[in-house]
């Protein structure tokens, strides 16, 4: 896990009074935002539930006042707000406007949205927290890595020289729309995302027993004490993981391969099988990329939007 700097909620370091980002992590079940100082430290953390009556963020009226709050926060604490990064686990253009409305349900553009609290820059969660990885985190000093985030969702950044690489349209982040392998599935086409994301999880299982279960966490419980329908549906969704990356990586030719995300924080039968699968299929191969494990948790997000924020800025100061 992290182990950068975190000054405790509400104390103030004299010398940090310049340069502060707001960060922001936008996800499917929570928005954790954060005030990030130059050197990548978070100096305050605050966390939301964006569940409200079965959506997620509705008109993005969580995450809007989260942002209010820190800023609010951020002045108490002698501190001044320059800009805010935001990430979003949806398709962001070049432009930094929301393409899709897979995850949240958003209806204003977020740049709009926060403009009246400062300058804003609007990206892809993933790709933020690959730049987090990057600068901090499991992926320092690796020139080219592909981050792939394993939650609620399942996507992908591939980041060179410290750029992240974005595609034409903003869209070269979905690893969870290639098709799940037969070596795994033999008998009908499934999705990526649909099968090893979070909440493919969740939904294979309720599927396979009839039973509902409160999300992947309680799938991967179920495992450990022994259910067998829990058991097959973590191994095969490791496996299939295995399967795509080892994919992505015959495609993209990485230097490395960092898996974050909530479901990477899993131990177990899940990760080994992950790990082989992986292995596998790229051992004919000499030299294959290393799996590496991310460090920084939710904290990449933050740090990684604040990042993409200040790259924007300098970017357009040198134009």
């Amino acid at each position: 896990m992290w182990s950068g700097t975190l000054v405790a909620t509400g104390q103030r370091d004299e010398s940090l009074t310049r340069n502060i980002v707001l960060g922001l992590d936008v996800g499917g079940t929570k928005v954790a935002g954060g005030l990030v100082d130059a050197e990548g430290k978070i100096l305050l953390v605050r966390e939301r539930s964006t569940l409200v009556d079965g959506a997620r963020d509705p008109g993005l009226k969580v995450t809007f006042t989260l942002a209010q709050e820190l800023v609010a926060e951020a002045a108490a604490m002698g501190l001044t707000v320059d800009g805010i990064g935001a990430g979003f686990p949806e398709y962001v253009d070049l432009d930094g406007r929301l393409t899709s409305r897979e995850v949240t349900a958003w209806t204003d553009q977020p740049a709009e949205m926060l403009a009246h609290l400062g300058p804003v820059t609007v990206e892809s969660d993933v790709r933020c927290a690959a730049l987090g990885e990057g600068a901090l985190g499991a992926a320092r000093g690796v020139g080219s890595y592909a981050f792939v985030i394993v939650g609620t969702g399942l996507s992908y950044a591939l980041v060179e020289d410290g750029r992240v690489r974005q595609g034409v349209r903003g869209e070269a982040i979905a690893l969870g729309e290639i098709e799940v392998s037969r070596h795994v599935e033999k008998t009908s086409a499934h999705l990526l995302e649909r099968y090893a994301s979070g909440e493919g999880i969740r939904e294979r299982y309720e599927s396979r027993t009839g039973r509902r279960v409160g999300g992947a966490a309680e799938v991967f419980s179920r495992a450990a004490s022994g259910d067998r329908d829990a058991s097959f549906v973590v191994r095969s969704a490791g496996q299939a993981l295995g399967e795509g990356l080892a994919t992505l990586v015959r495609l993209l030719d990485p230097g490395a391969v960092v898996v974050g995300g909530g479901v990477s924080r899993s131990a177990g039968p899940w990760r080994l099988v992950l790990e082989s699968t992986y292995e596998a299929r790229l051992g004919s191969r000499p030299g294959s990329p290393p799996m590496l494990w991310a460090e920084l948790g939710s904290a990449a997000g933050i740090i990684g939007a604040a990042l993409a924020h200040r790259s924007r800025i300098a970017a357009a100061d040198s134009a």
